[in-house]
């Protein structure tokens, strides 16, 4: 297939280049111009940028499909421009743990998926306390890295990790080699403070209030002391607070070699507290959004560079689930997989806020390199796969969450105007969504993607 006339976006550059690609056996063979083919693709007036990476998504699959699976998230994705994701482990039964789970996982997961694919391992208190090195081990080869939690919404099936066993836990990833994401709030505040605020009501003030920026700079402050004392290689999820991102910002190992990064999202940049007053359910995730403040100088540290990357934190719930009334009944996340790239797109690209060589770098080069496996994606380069994304830059379109594609319908975008609509997606070279017939067209072609560790 030759994909003619679009304007592409290459990795270090602020412009968009008009350039022809020949893609050959799911890669970039060719960059040029008036390339000719038997199979053209006609991008004439579209922006063609590398495929979107969301390397934090919860697809609840096996286990809790009701939310979502691997068909409906990817499917999503795929919609949006998103051409690989990284699963988390705790969402699933079994959660991925152990090579026998990972195994169990993938074998049900990979029919089903449209776009490529990653999982993380993860250690759960319940792993530690029987047994969590030889698991580690098991499938240090196959994840993306290990997800842990400071405190846990789901203490039964994966409990948090103290200061004790997160050190150890570290210890055993650094001599591994390998990378260990945080769920960043702090244990003891976040619980007695929840057991205080339930008796003071059940709106969206009362789970903020258990649950404020405090919890999540002392959990950061504290991982990032500890890294110190290990060494090692140390990711922090979903950033929803400022002077955490600043801690991170500000990061630097004593006597160990320690590497800390991390991450923010869509809703922590786009959304402040009064509009979660506003929406309650619909935008309680955890940590919760943050009082207005953050949300500039959370863009700011993502435009230089402090935050490496944004992804979506995926984890619908039920319409039930997310029924209006008691917020502590209510399920935390959102379906964001399919508005990431849109949202990135629309309000930091075209807005002038970002540099094109930056937002490449956050929709897609900067996961690619943190989870290793920039030599086959992230961007628009000779021998990489062809996973490319077609957008019509003077499109505007309305978000409606009942048009998604994912299980998850409720959106805390339901209404908004977004500049940029997703034309077409290609996974290795192959069209596996075009708006046209606003579905995705190749369930299973989505294969299964390892770090490369060398």
């Amino acid at each position: 297939m030759i994909v003619k006339n679009g304007l592409v976006a290459f990795p270090g550059e602020d412009e968009f280049l008009q350039k022809d690609l020949r893609l050959e056996n799911g890669k970039i063979a060719e960059i040029g111009r008036d390339l000719t083919g038997p199979d053209i693709l006609d991008a004439s007036g579209m922006h063609v940028l590398p495929g979107g990476i969301d390397p934090h998504v919860h697809f609840y699959d096996p286990g809790y499909t009701e939310k979502e699976d691997f068909f409906h998230g990817t499917a999503a994705a795929a919609s949006g421009g998103i051409t690989t994701i990284v699963d988390m482990p705790c969402t699933s039964v079994p959660p991925v743990t152990d090579a026998a789970s990972l195994k169990n996982k993938l074998e049900i997961v990979q029919p089903k998926a449209h776009i490529d694919f990653a999982f993380f391992g993860g250690v759960s208190r319940q792993l530690f306390d029987s047994g969590y090195e030889d698991a580690m081990a098991s499938i240090s080869r196959d994840v993306m890295g290990y997800k842990v939690y400071s405190v846990s919404g789901m203490e039964e099936v994966w409990g948090a990790l103290d200061h004790f066993r997160f050190c150890r836990v570290l210890e055993t990833a650094r001599d591994l080699g390998v990378i260990i994401l945080l769920h960043a709030e702090d244990a003891e505040y976040v619980d007695n403070a929840s057991e205080f605020y339930k008796k003071e009501g059940s709106t969206a003030r009362q789970w903020h209030d258990a649950r404020p920026e405090l919890a999540e700079v002392l959990a950061v402050s504290g991982a990032a002391r500890i890294l110190q004392e290990t060494g090692g290689n140390l990711h922090i999820v979903h950033v929803g607070s400022a002077e955490a991102a600043g801690i991170i910002a500000s990061f630097s190992s004593r006597e160990q070699e320690a590497v800390l990064t991390g991450e923010t999202c869509p809703q922590y940049l786009a959304f402040n507290l009064d509009d979660f007053l506003a929406q309650g359910a619909a935008l309680k995730i955890s940590p919760p959004i943050k009082p207005d403040g953050n949300q500039r100088q959370l863009h700011a540290f993502l435009k230089n560079g402090a935050l490496s990357f944004v992804t979506s934190d995926h984890a619908p719930g039920t319409k039930e689930e997310k029924a209006p009334g008691d917020i502590w009944c209510n399920s935390a996340g959102i379906a964001g997989t399919g508005t990431i790239l849109p949202y990135l797109y629309s309000d930091l690209l075209t807005s002038g806020e970002l540099r094109l060589s930056r937002f490449l770098e956050i929709i897609s080069e900067g996961a690619a390199r943190r989870y290793r496996f920039f030599d086959r994606k992230g961007s628009i380069e000779t021998g990489k796969d062809a996973d490319l994304v077609l957008i019509n830059p003077n499109s505007d379109w309305t978000v409606r969450g009942e048009e998604f594609l994912s299980k998850g319908k409720i959106t805390p975008f339901e209404g908004t105007v977004f500049r940029g609509r997703v034309e077409k997606t290609l996974v290795r070279g192959r069209v596996v969504y075009d708006r046209s017939k606003n579905s995705a067209l190749h369930q299973g072609w989505g294969s299964f993607i390892r770090p490369r560790l060398s």
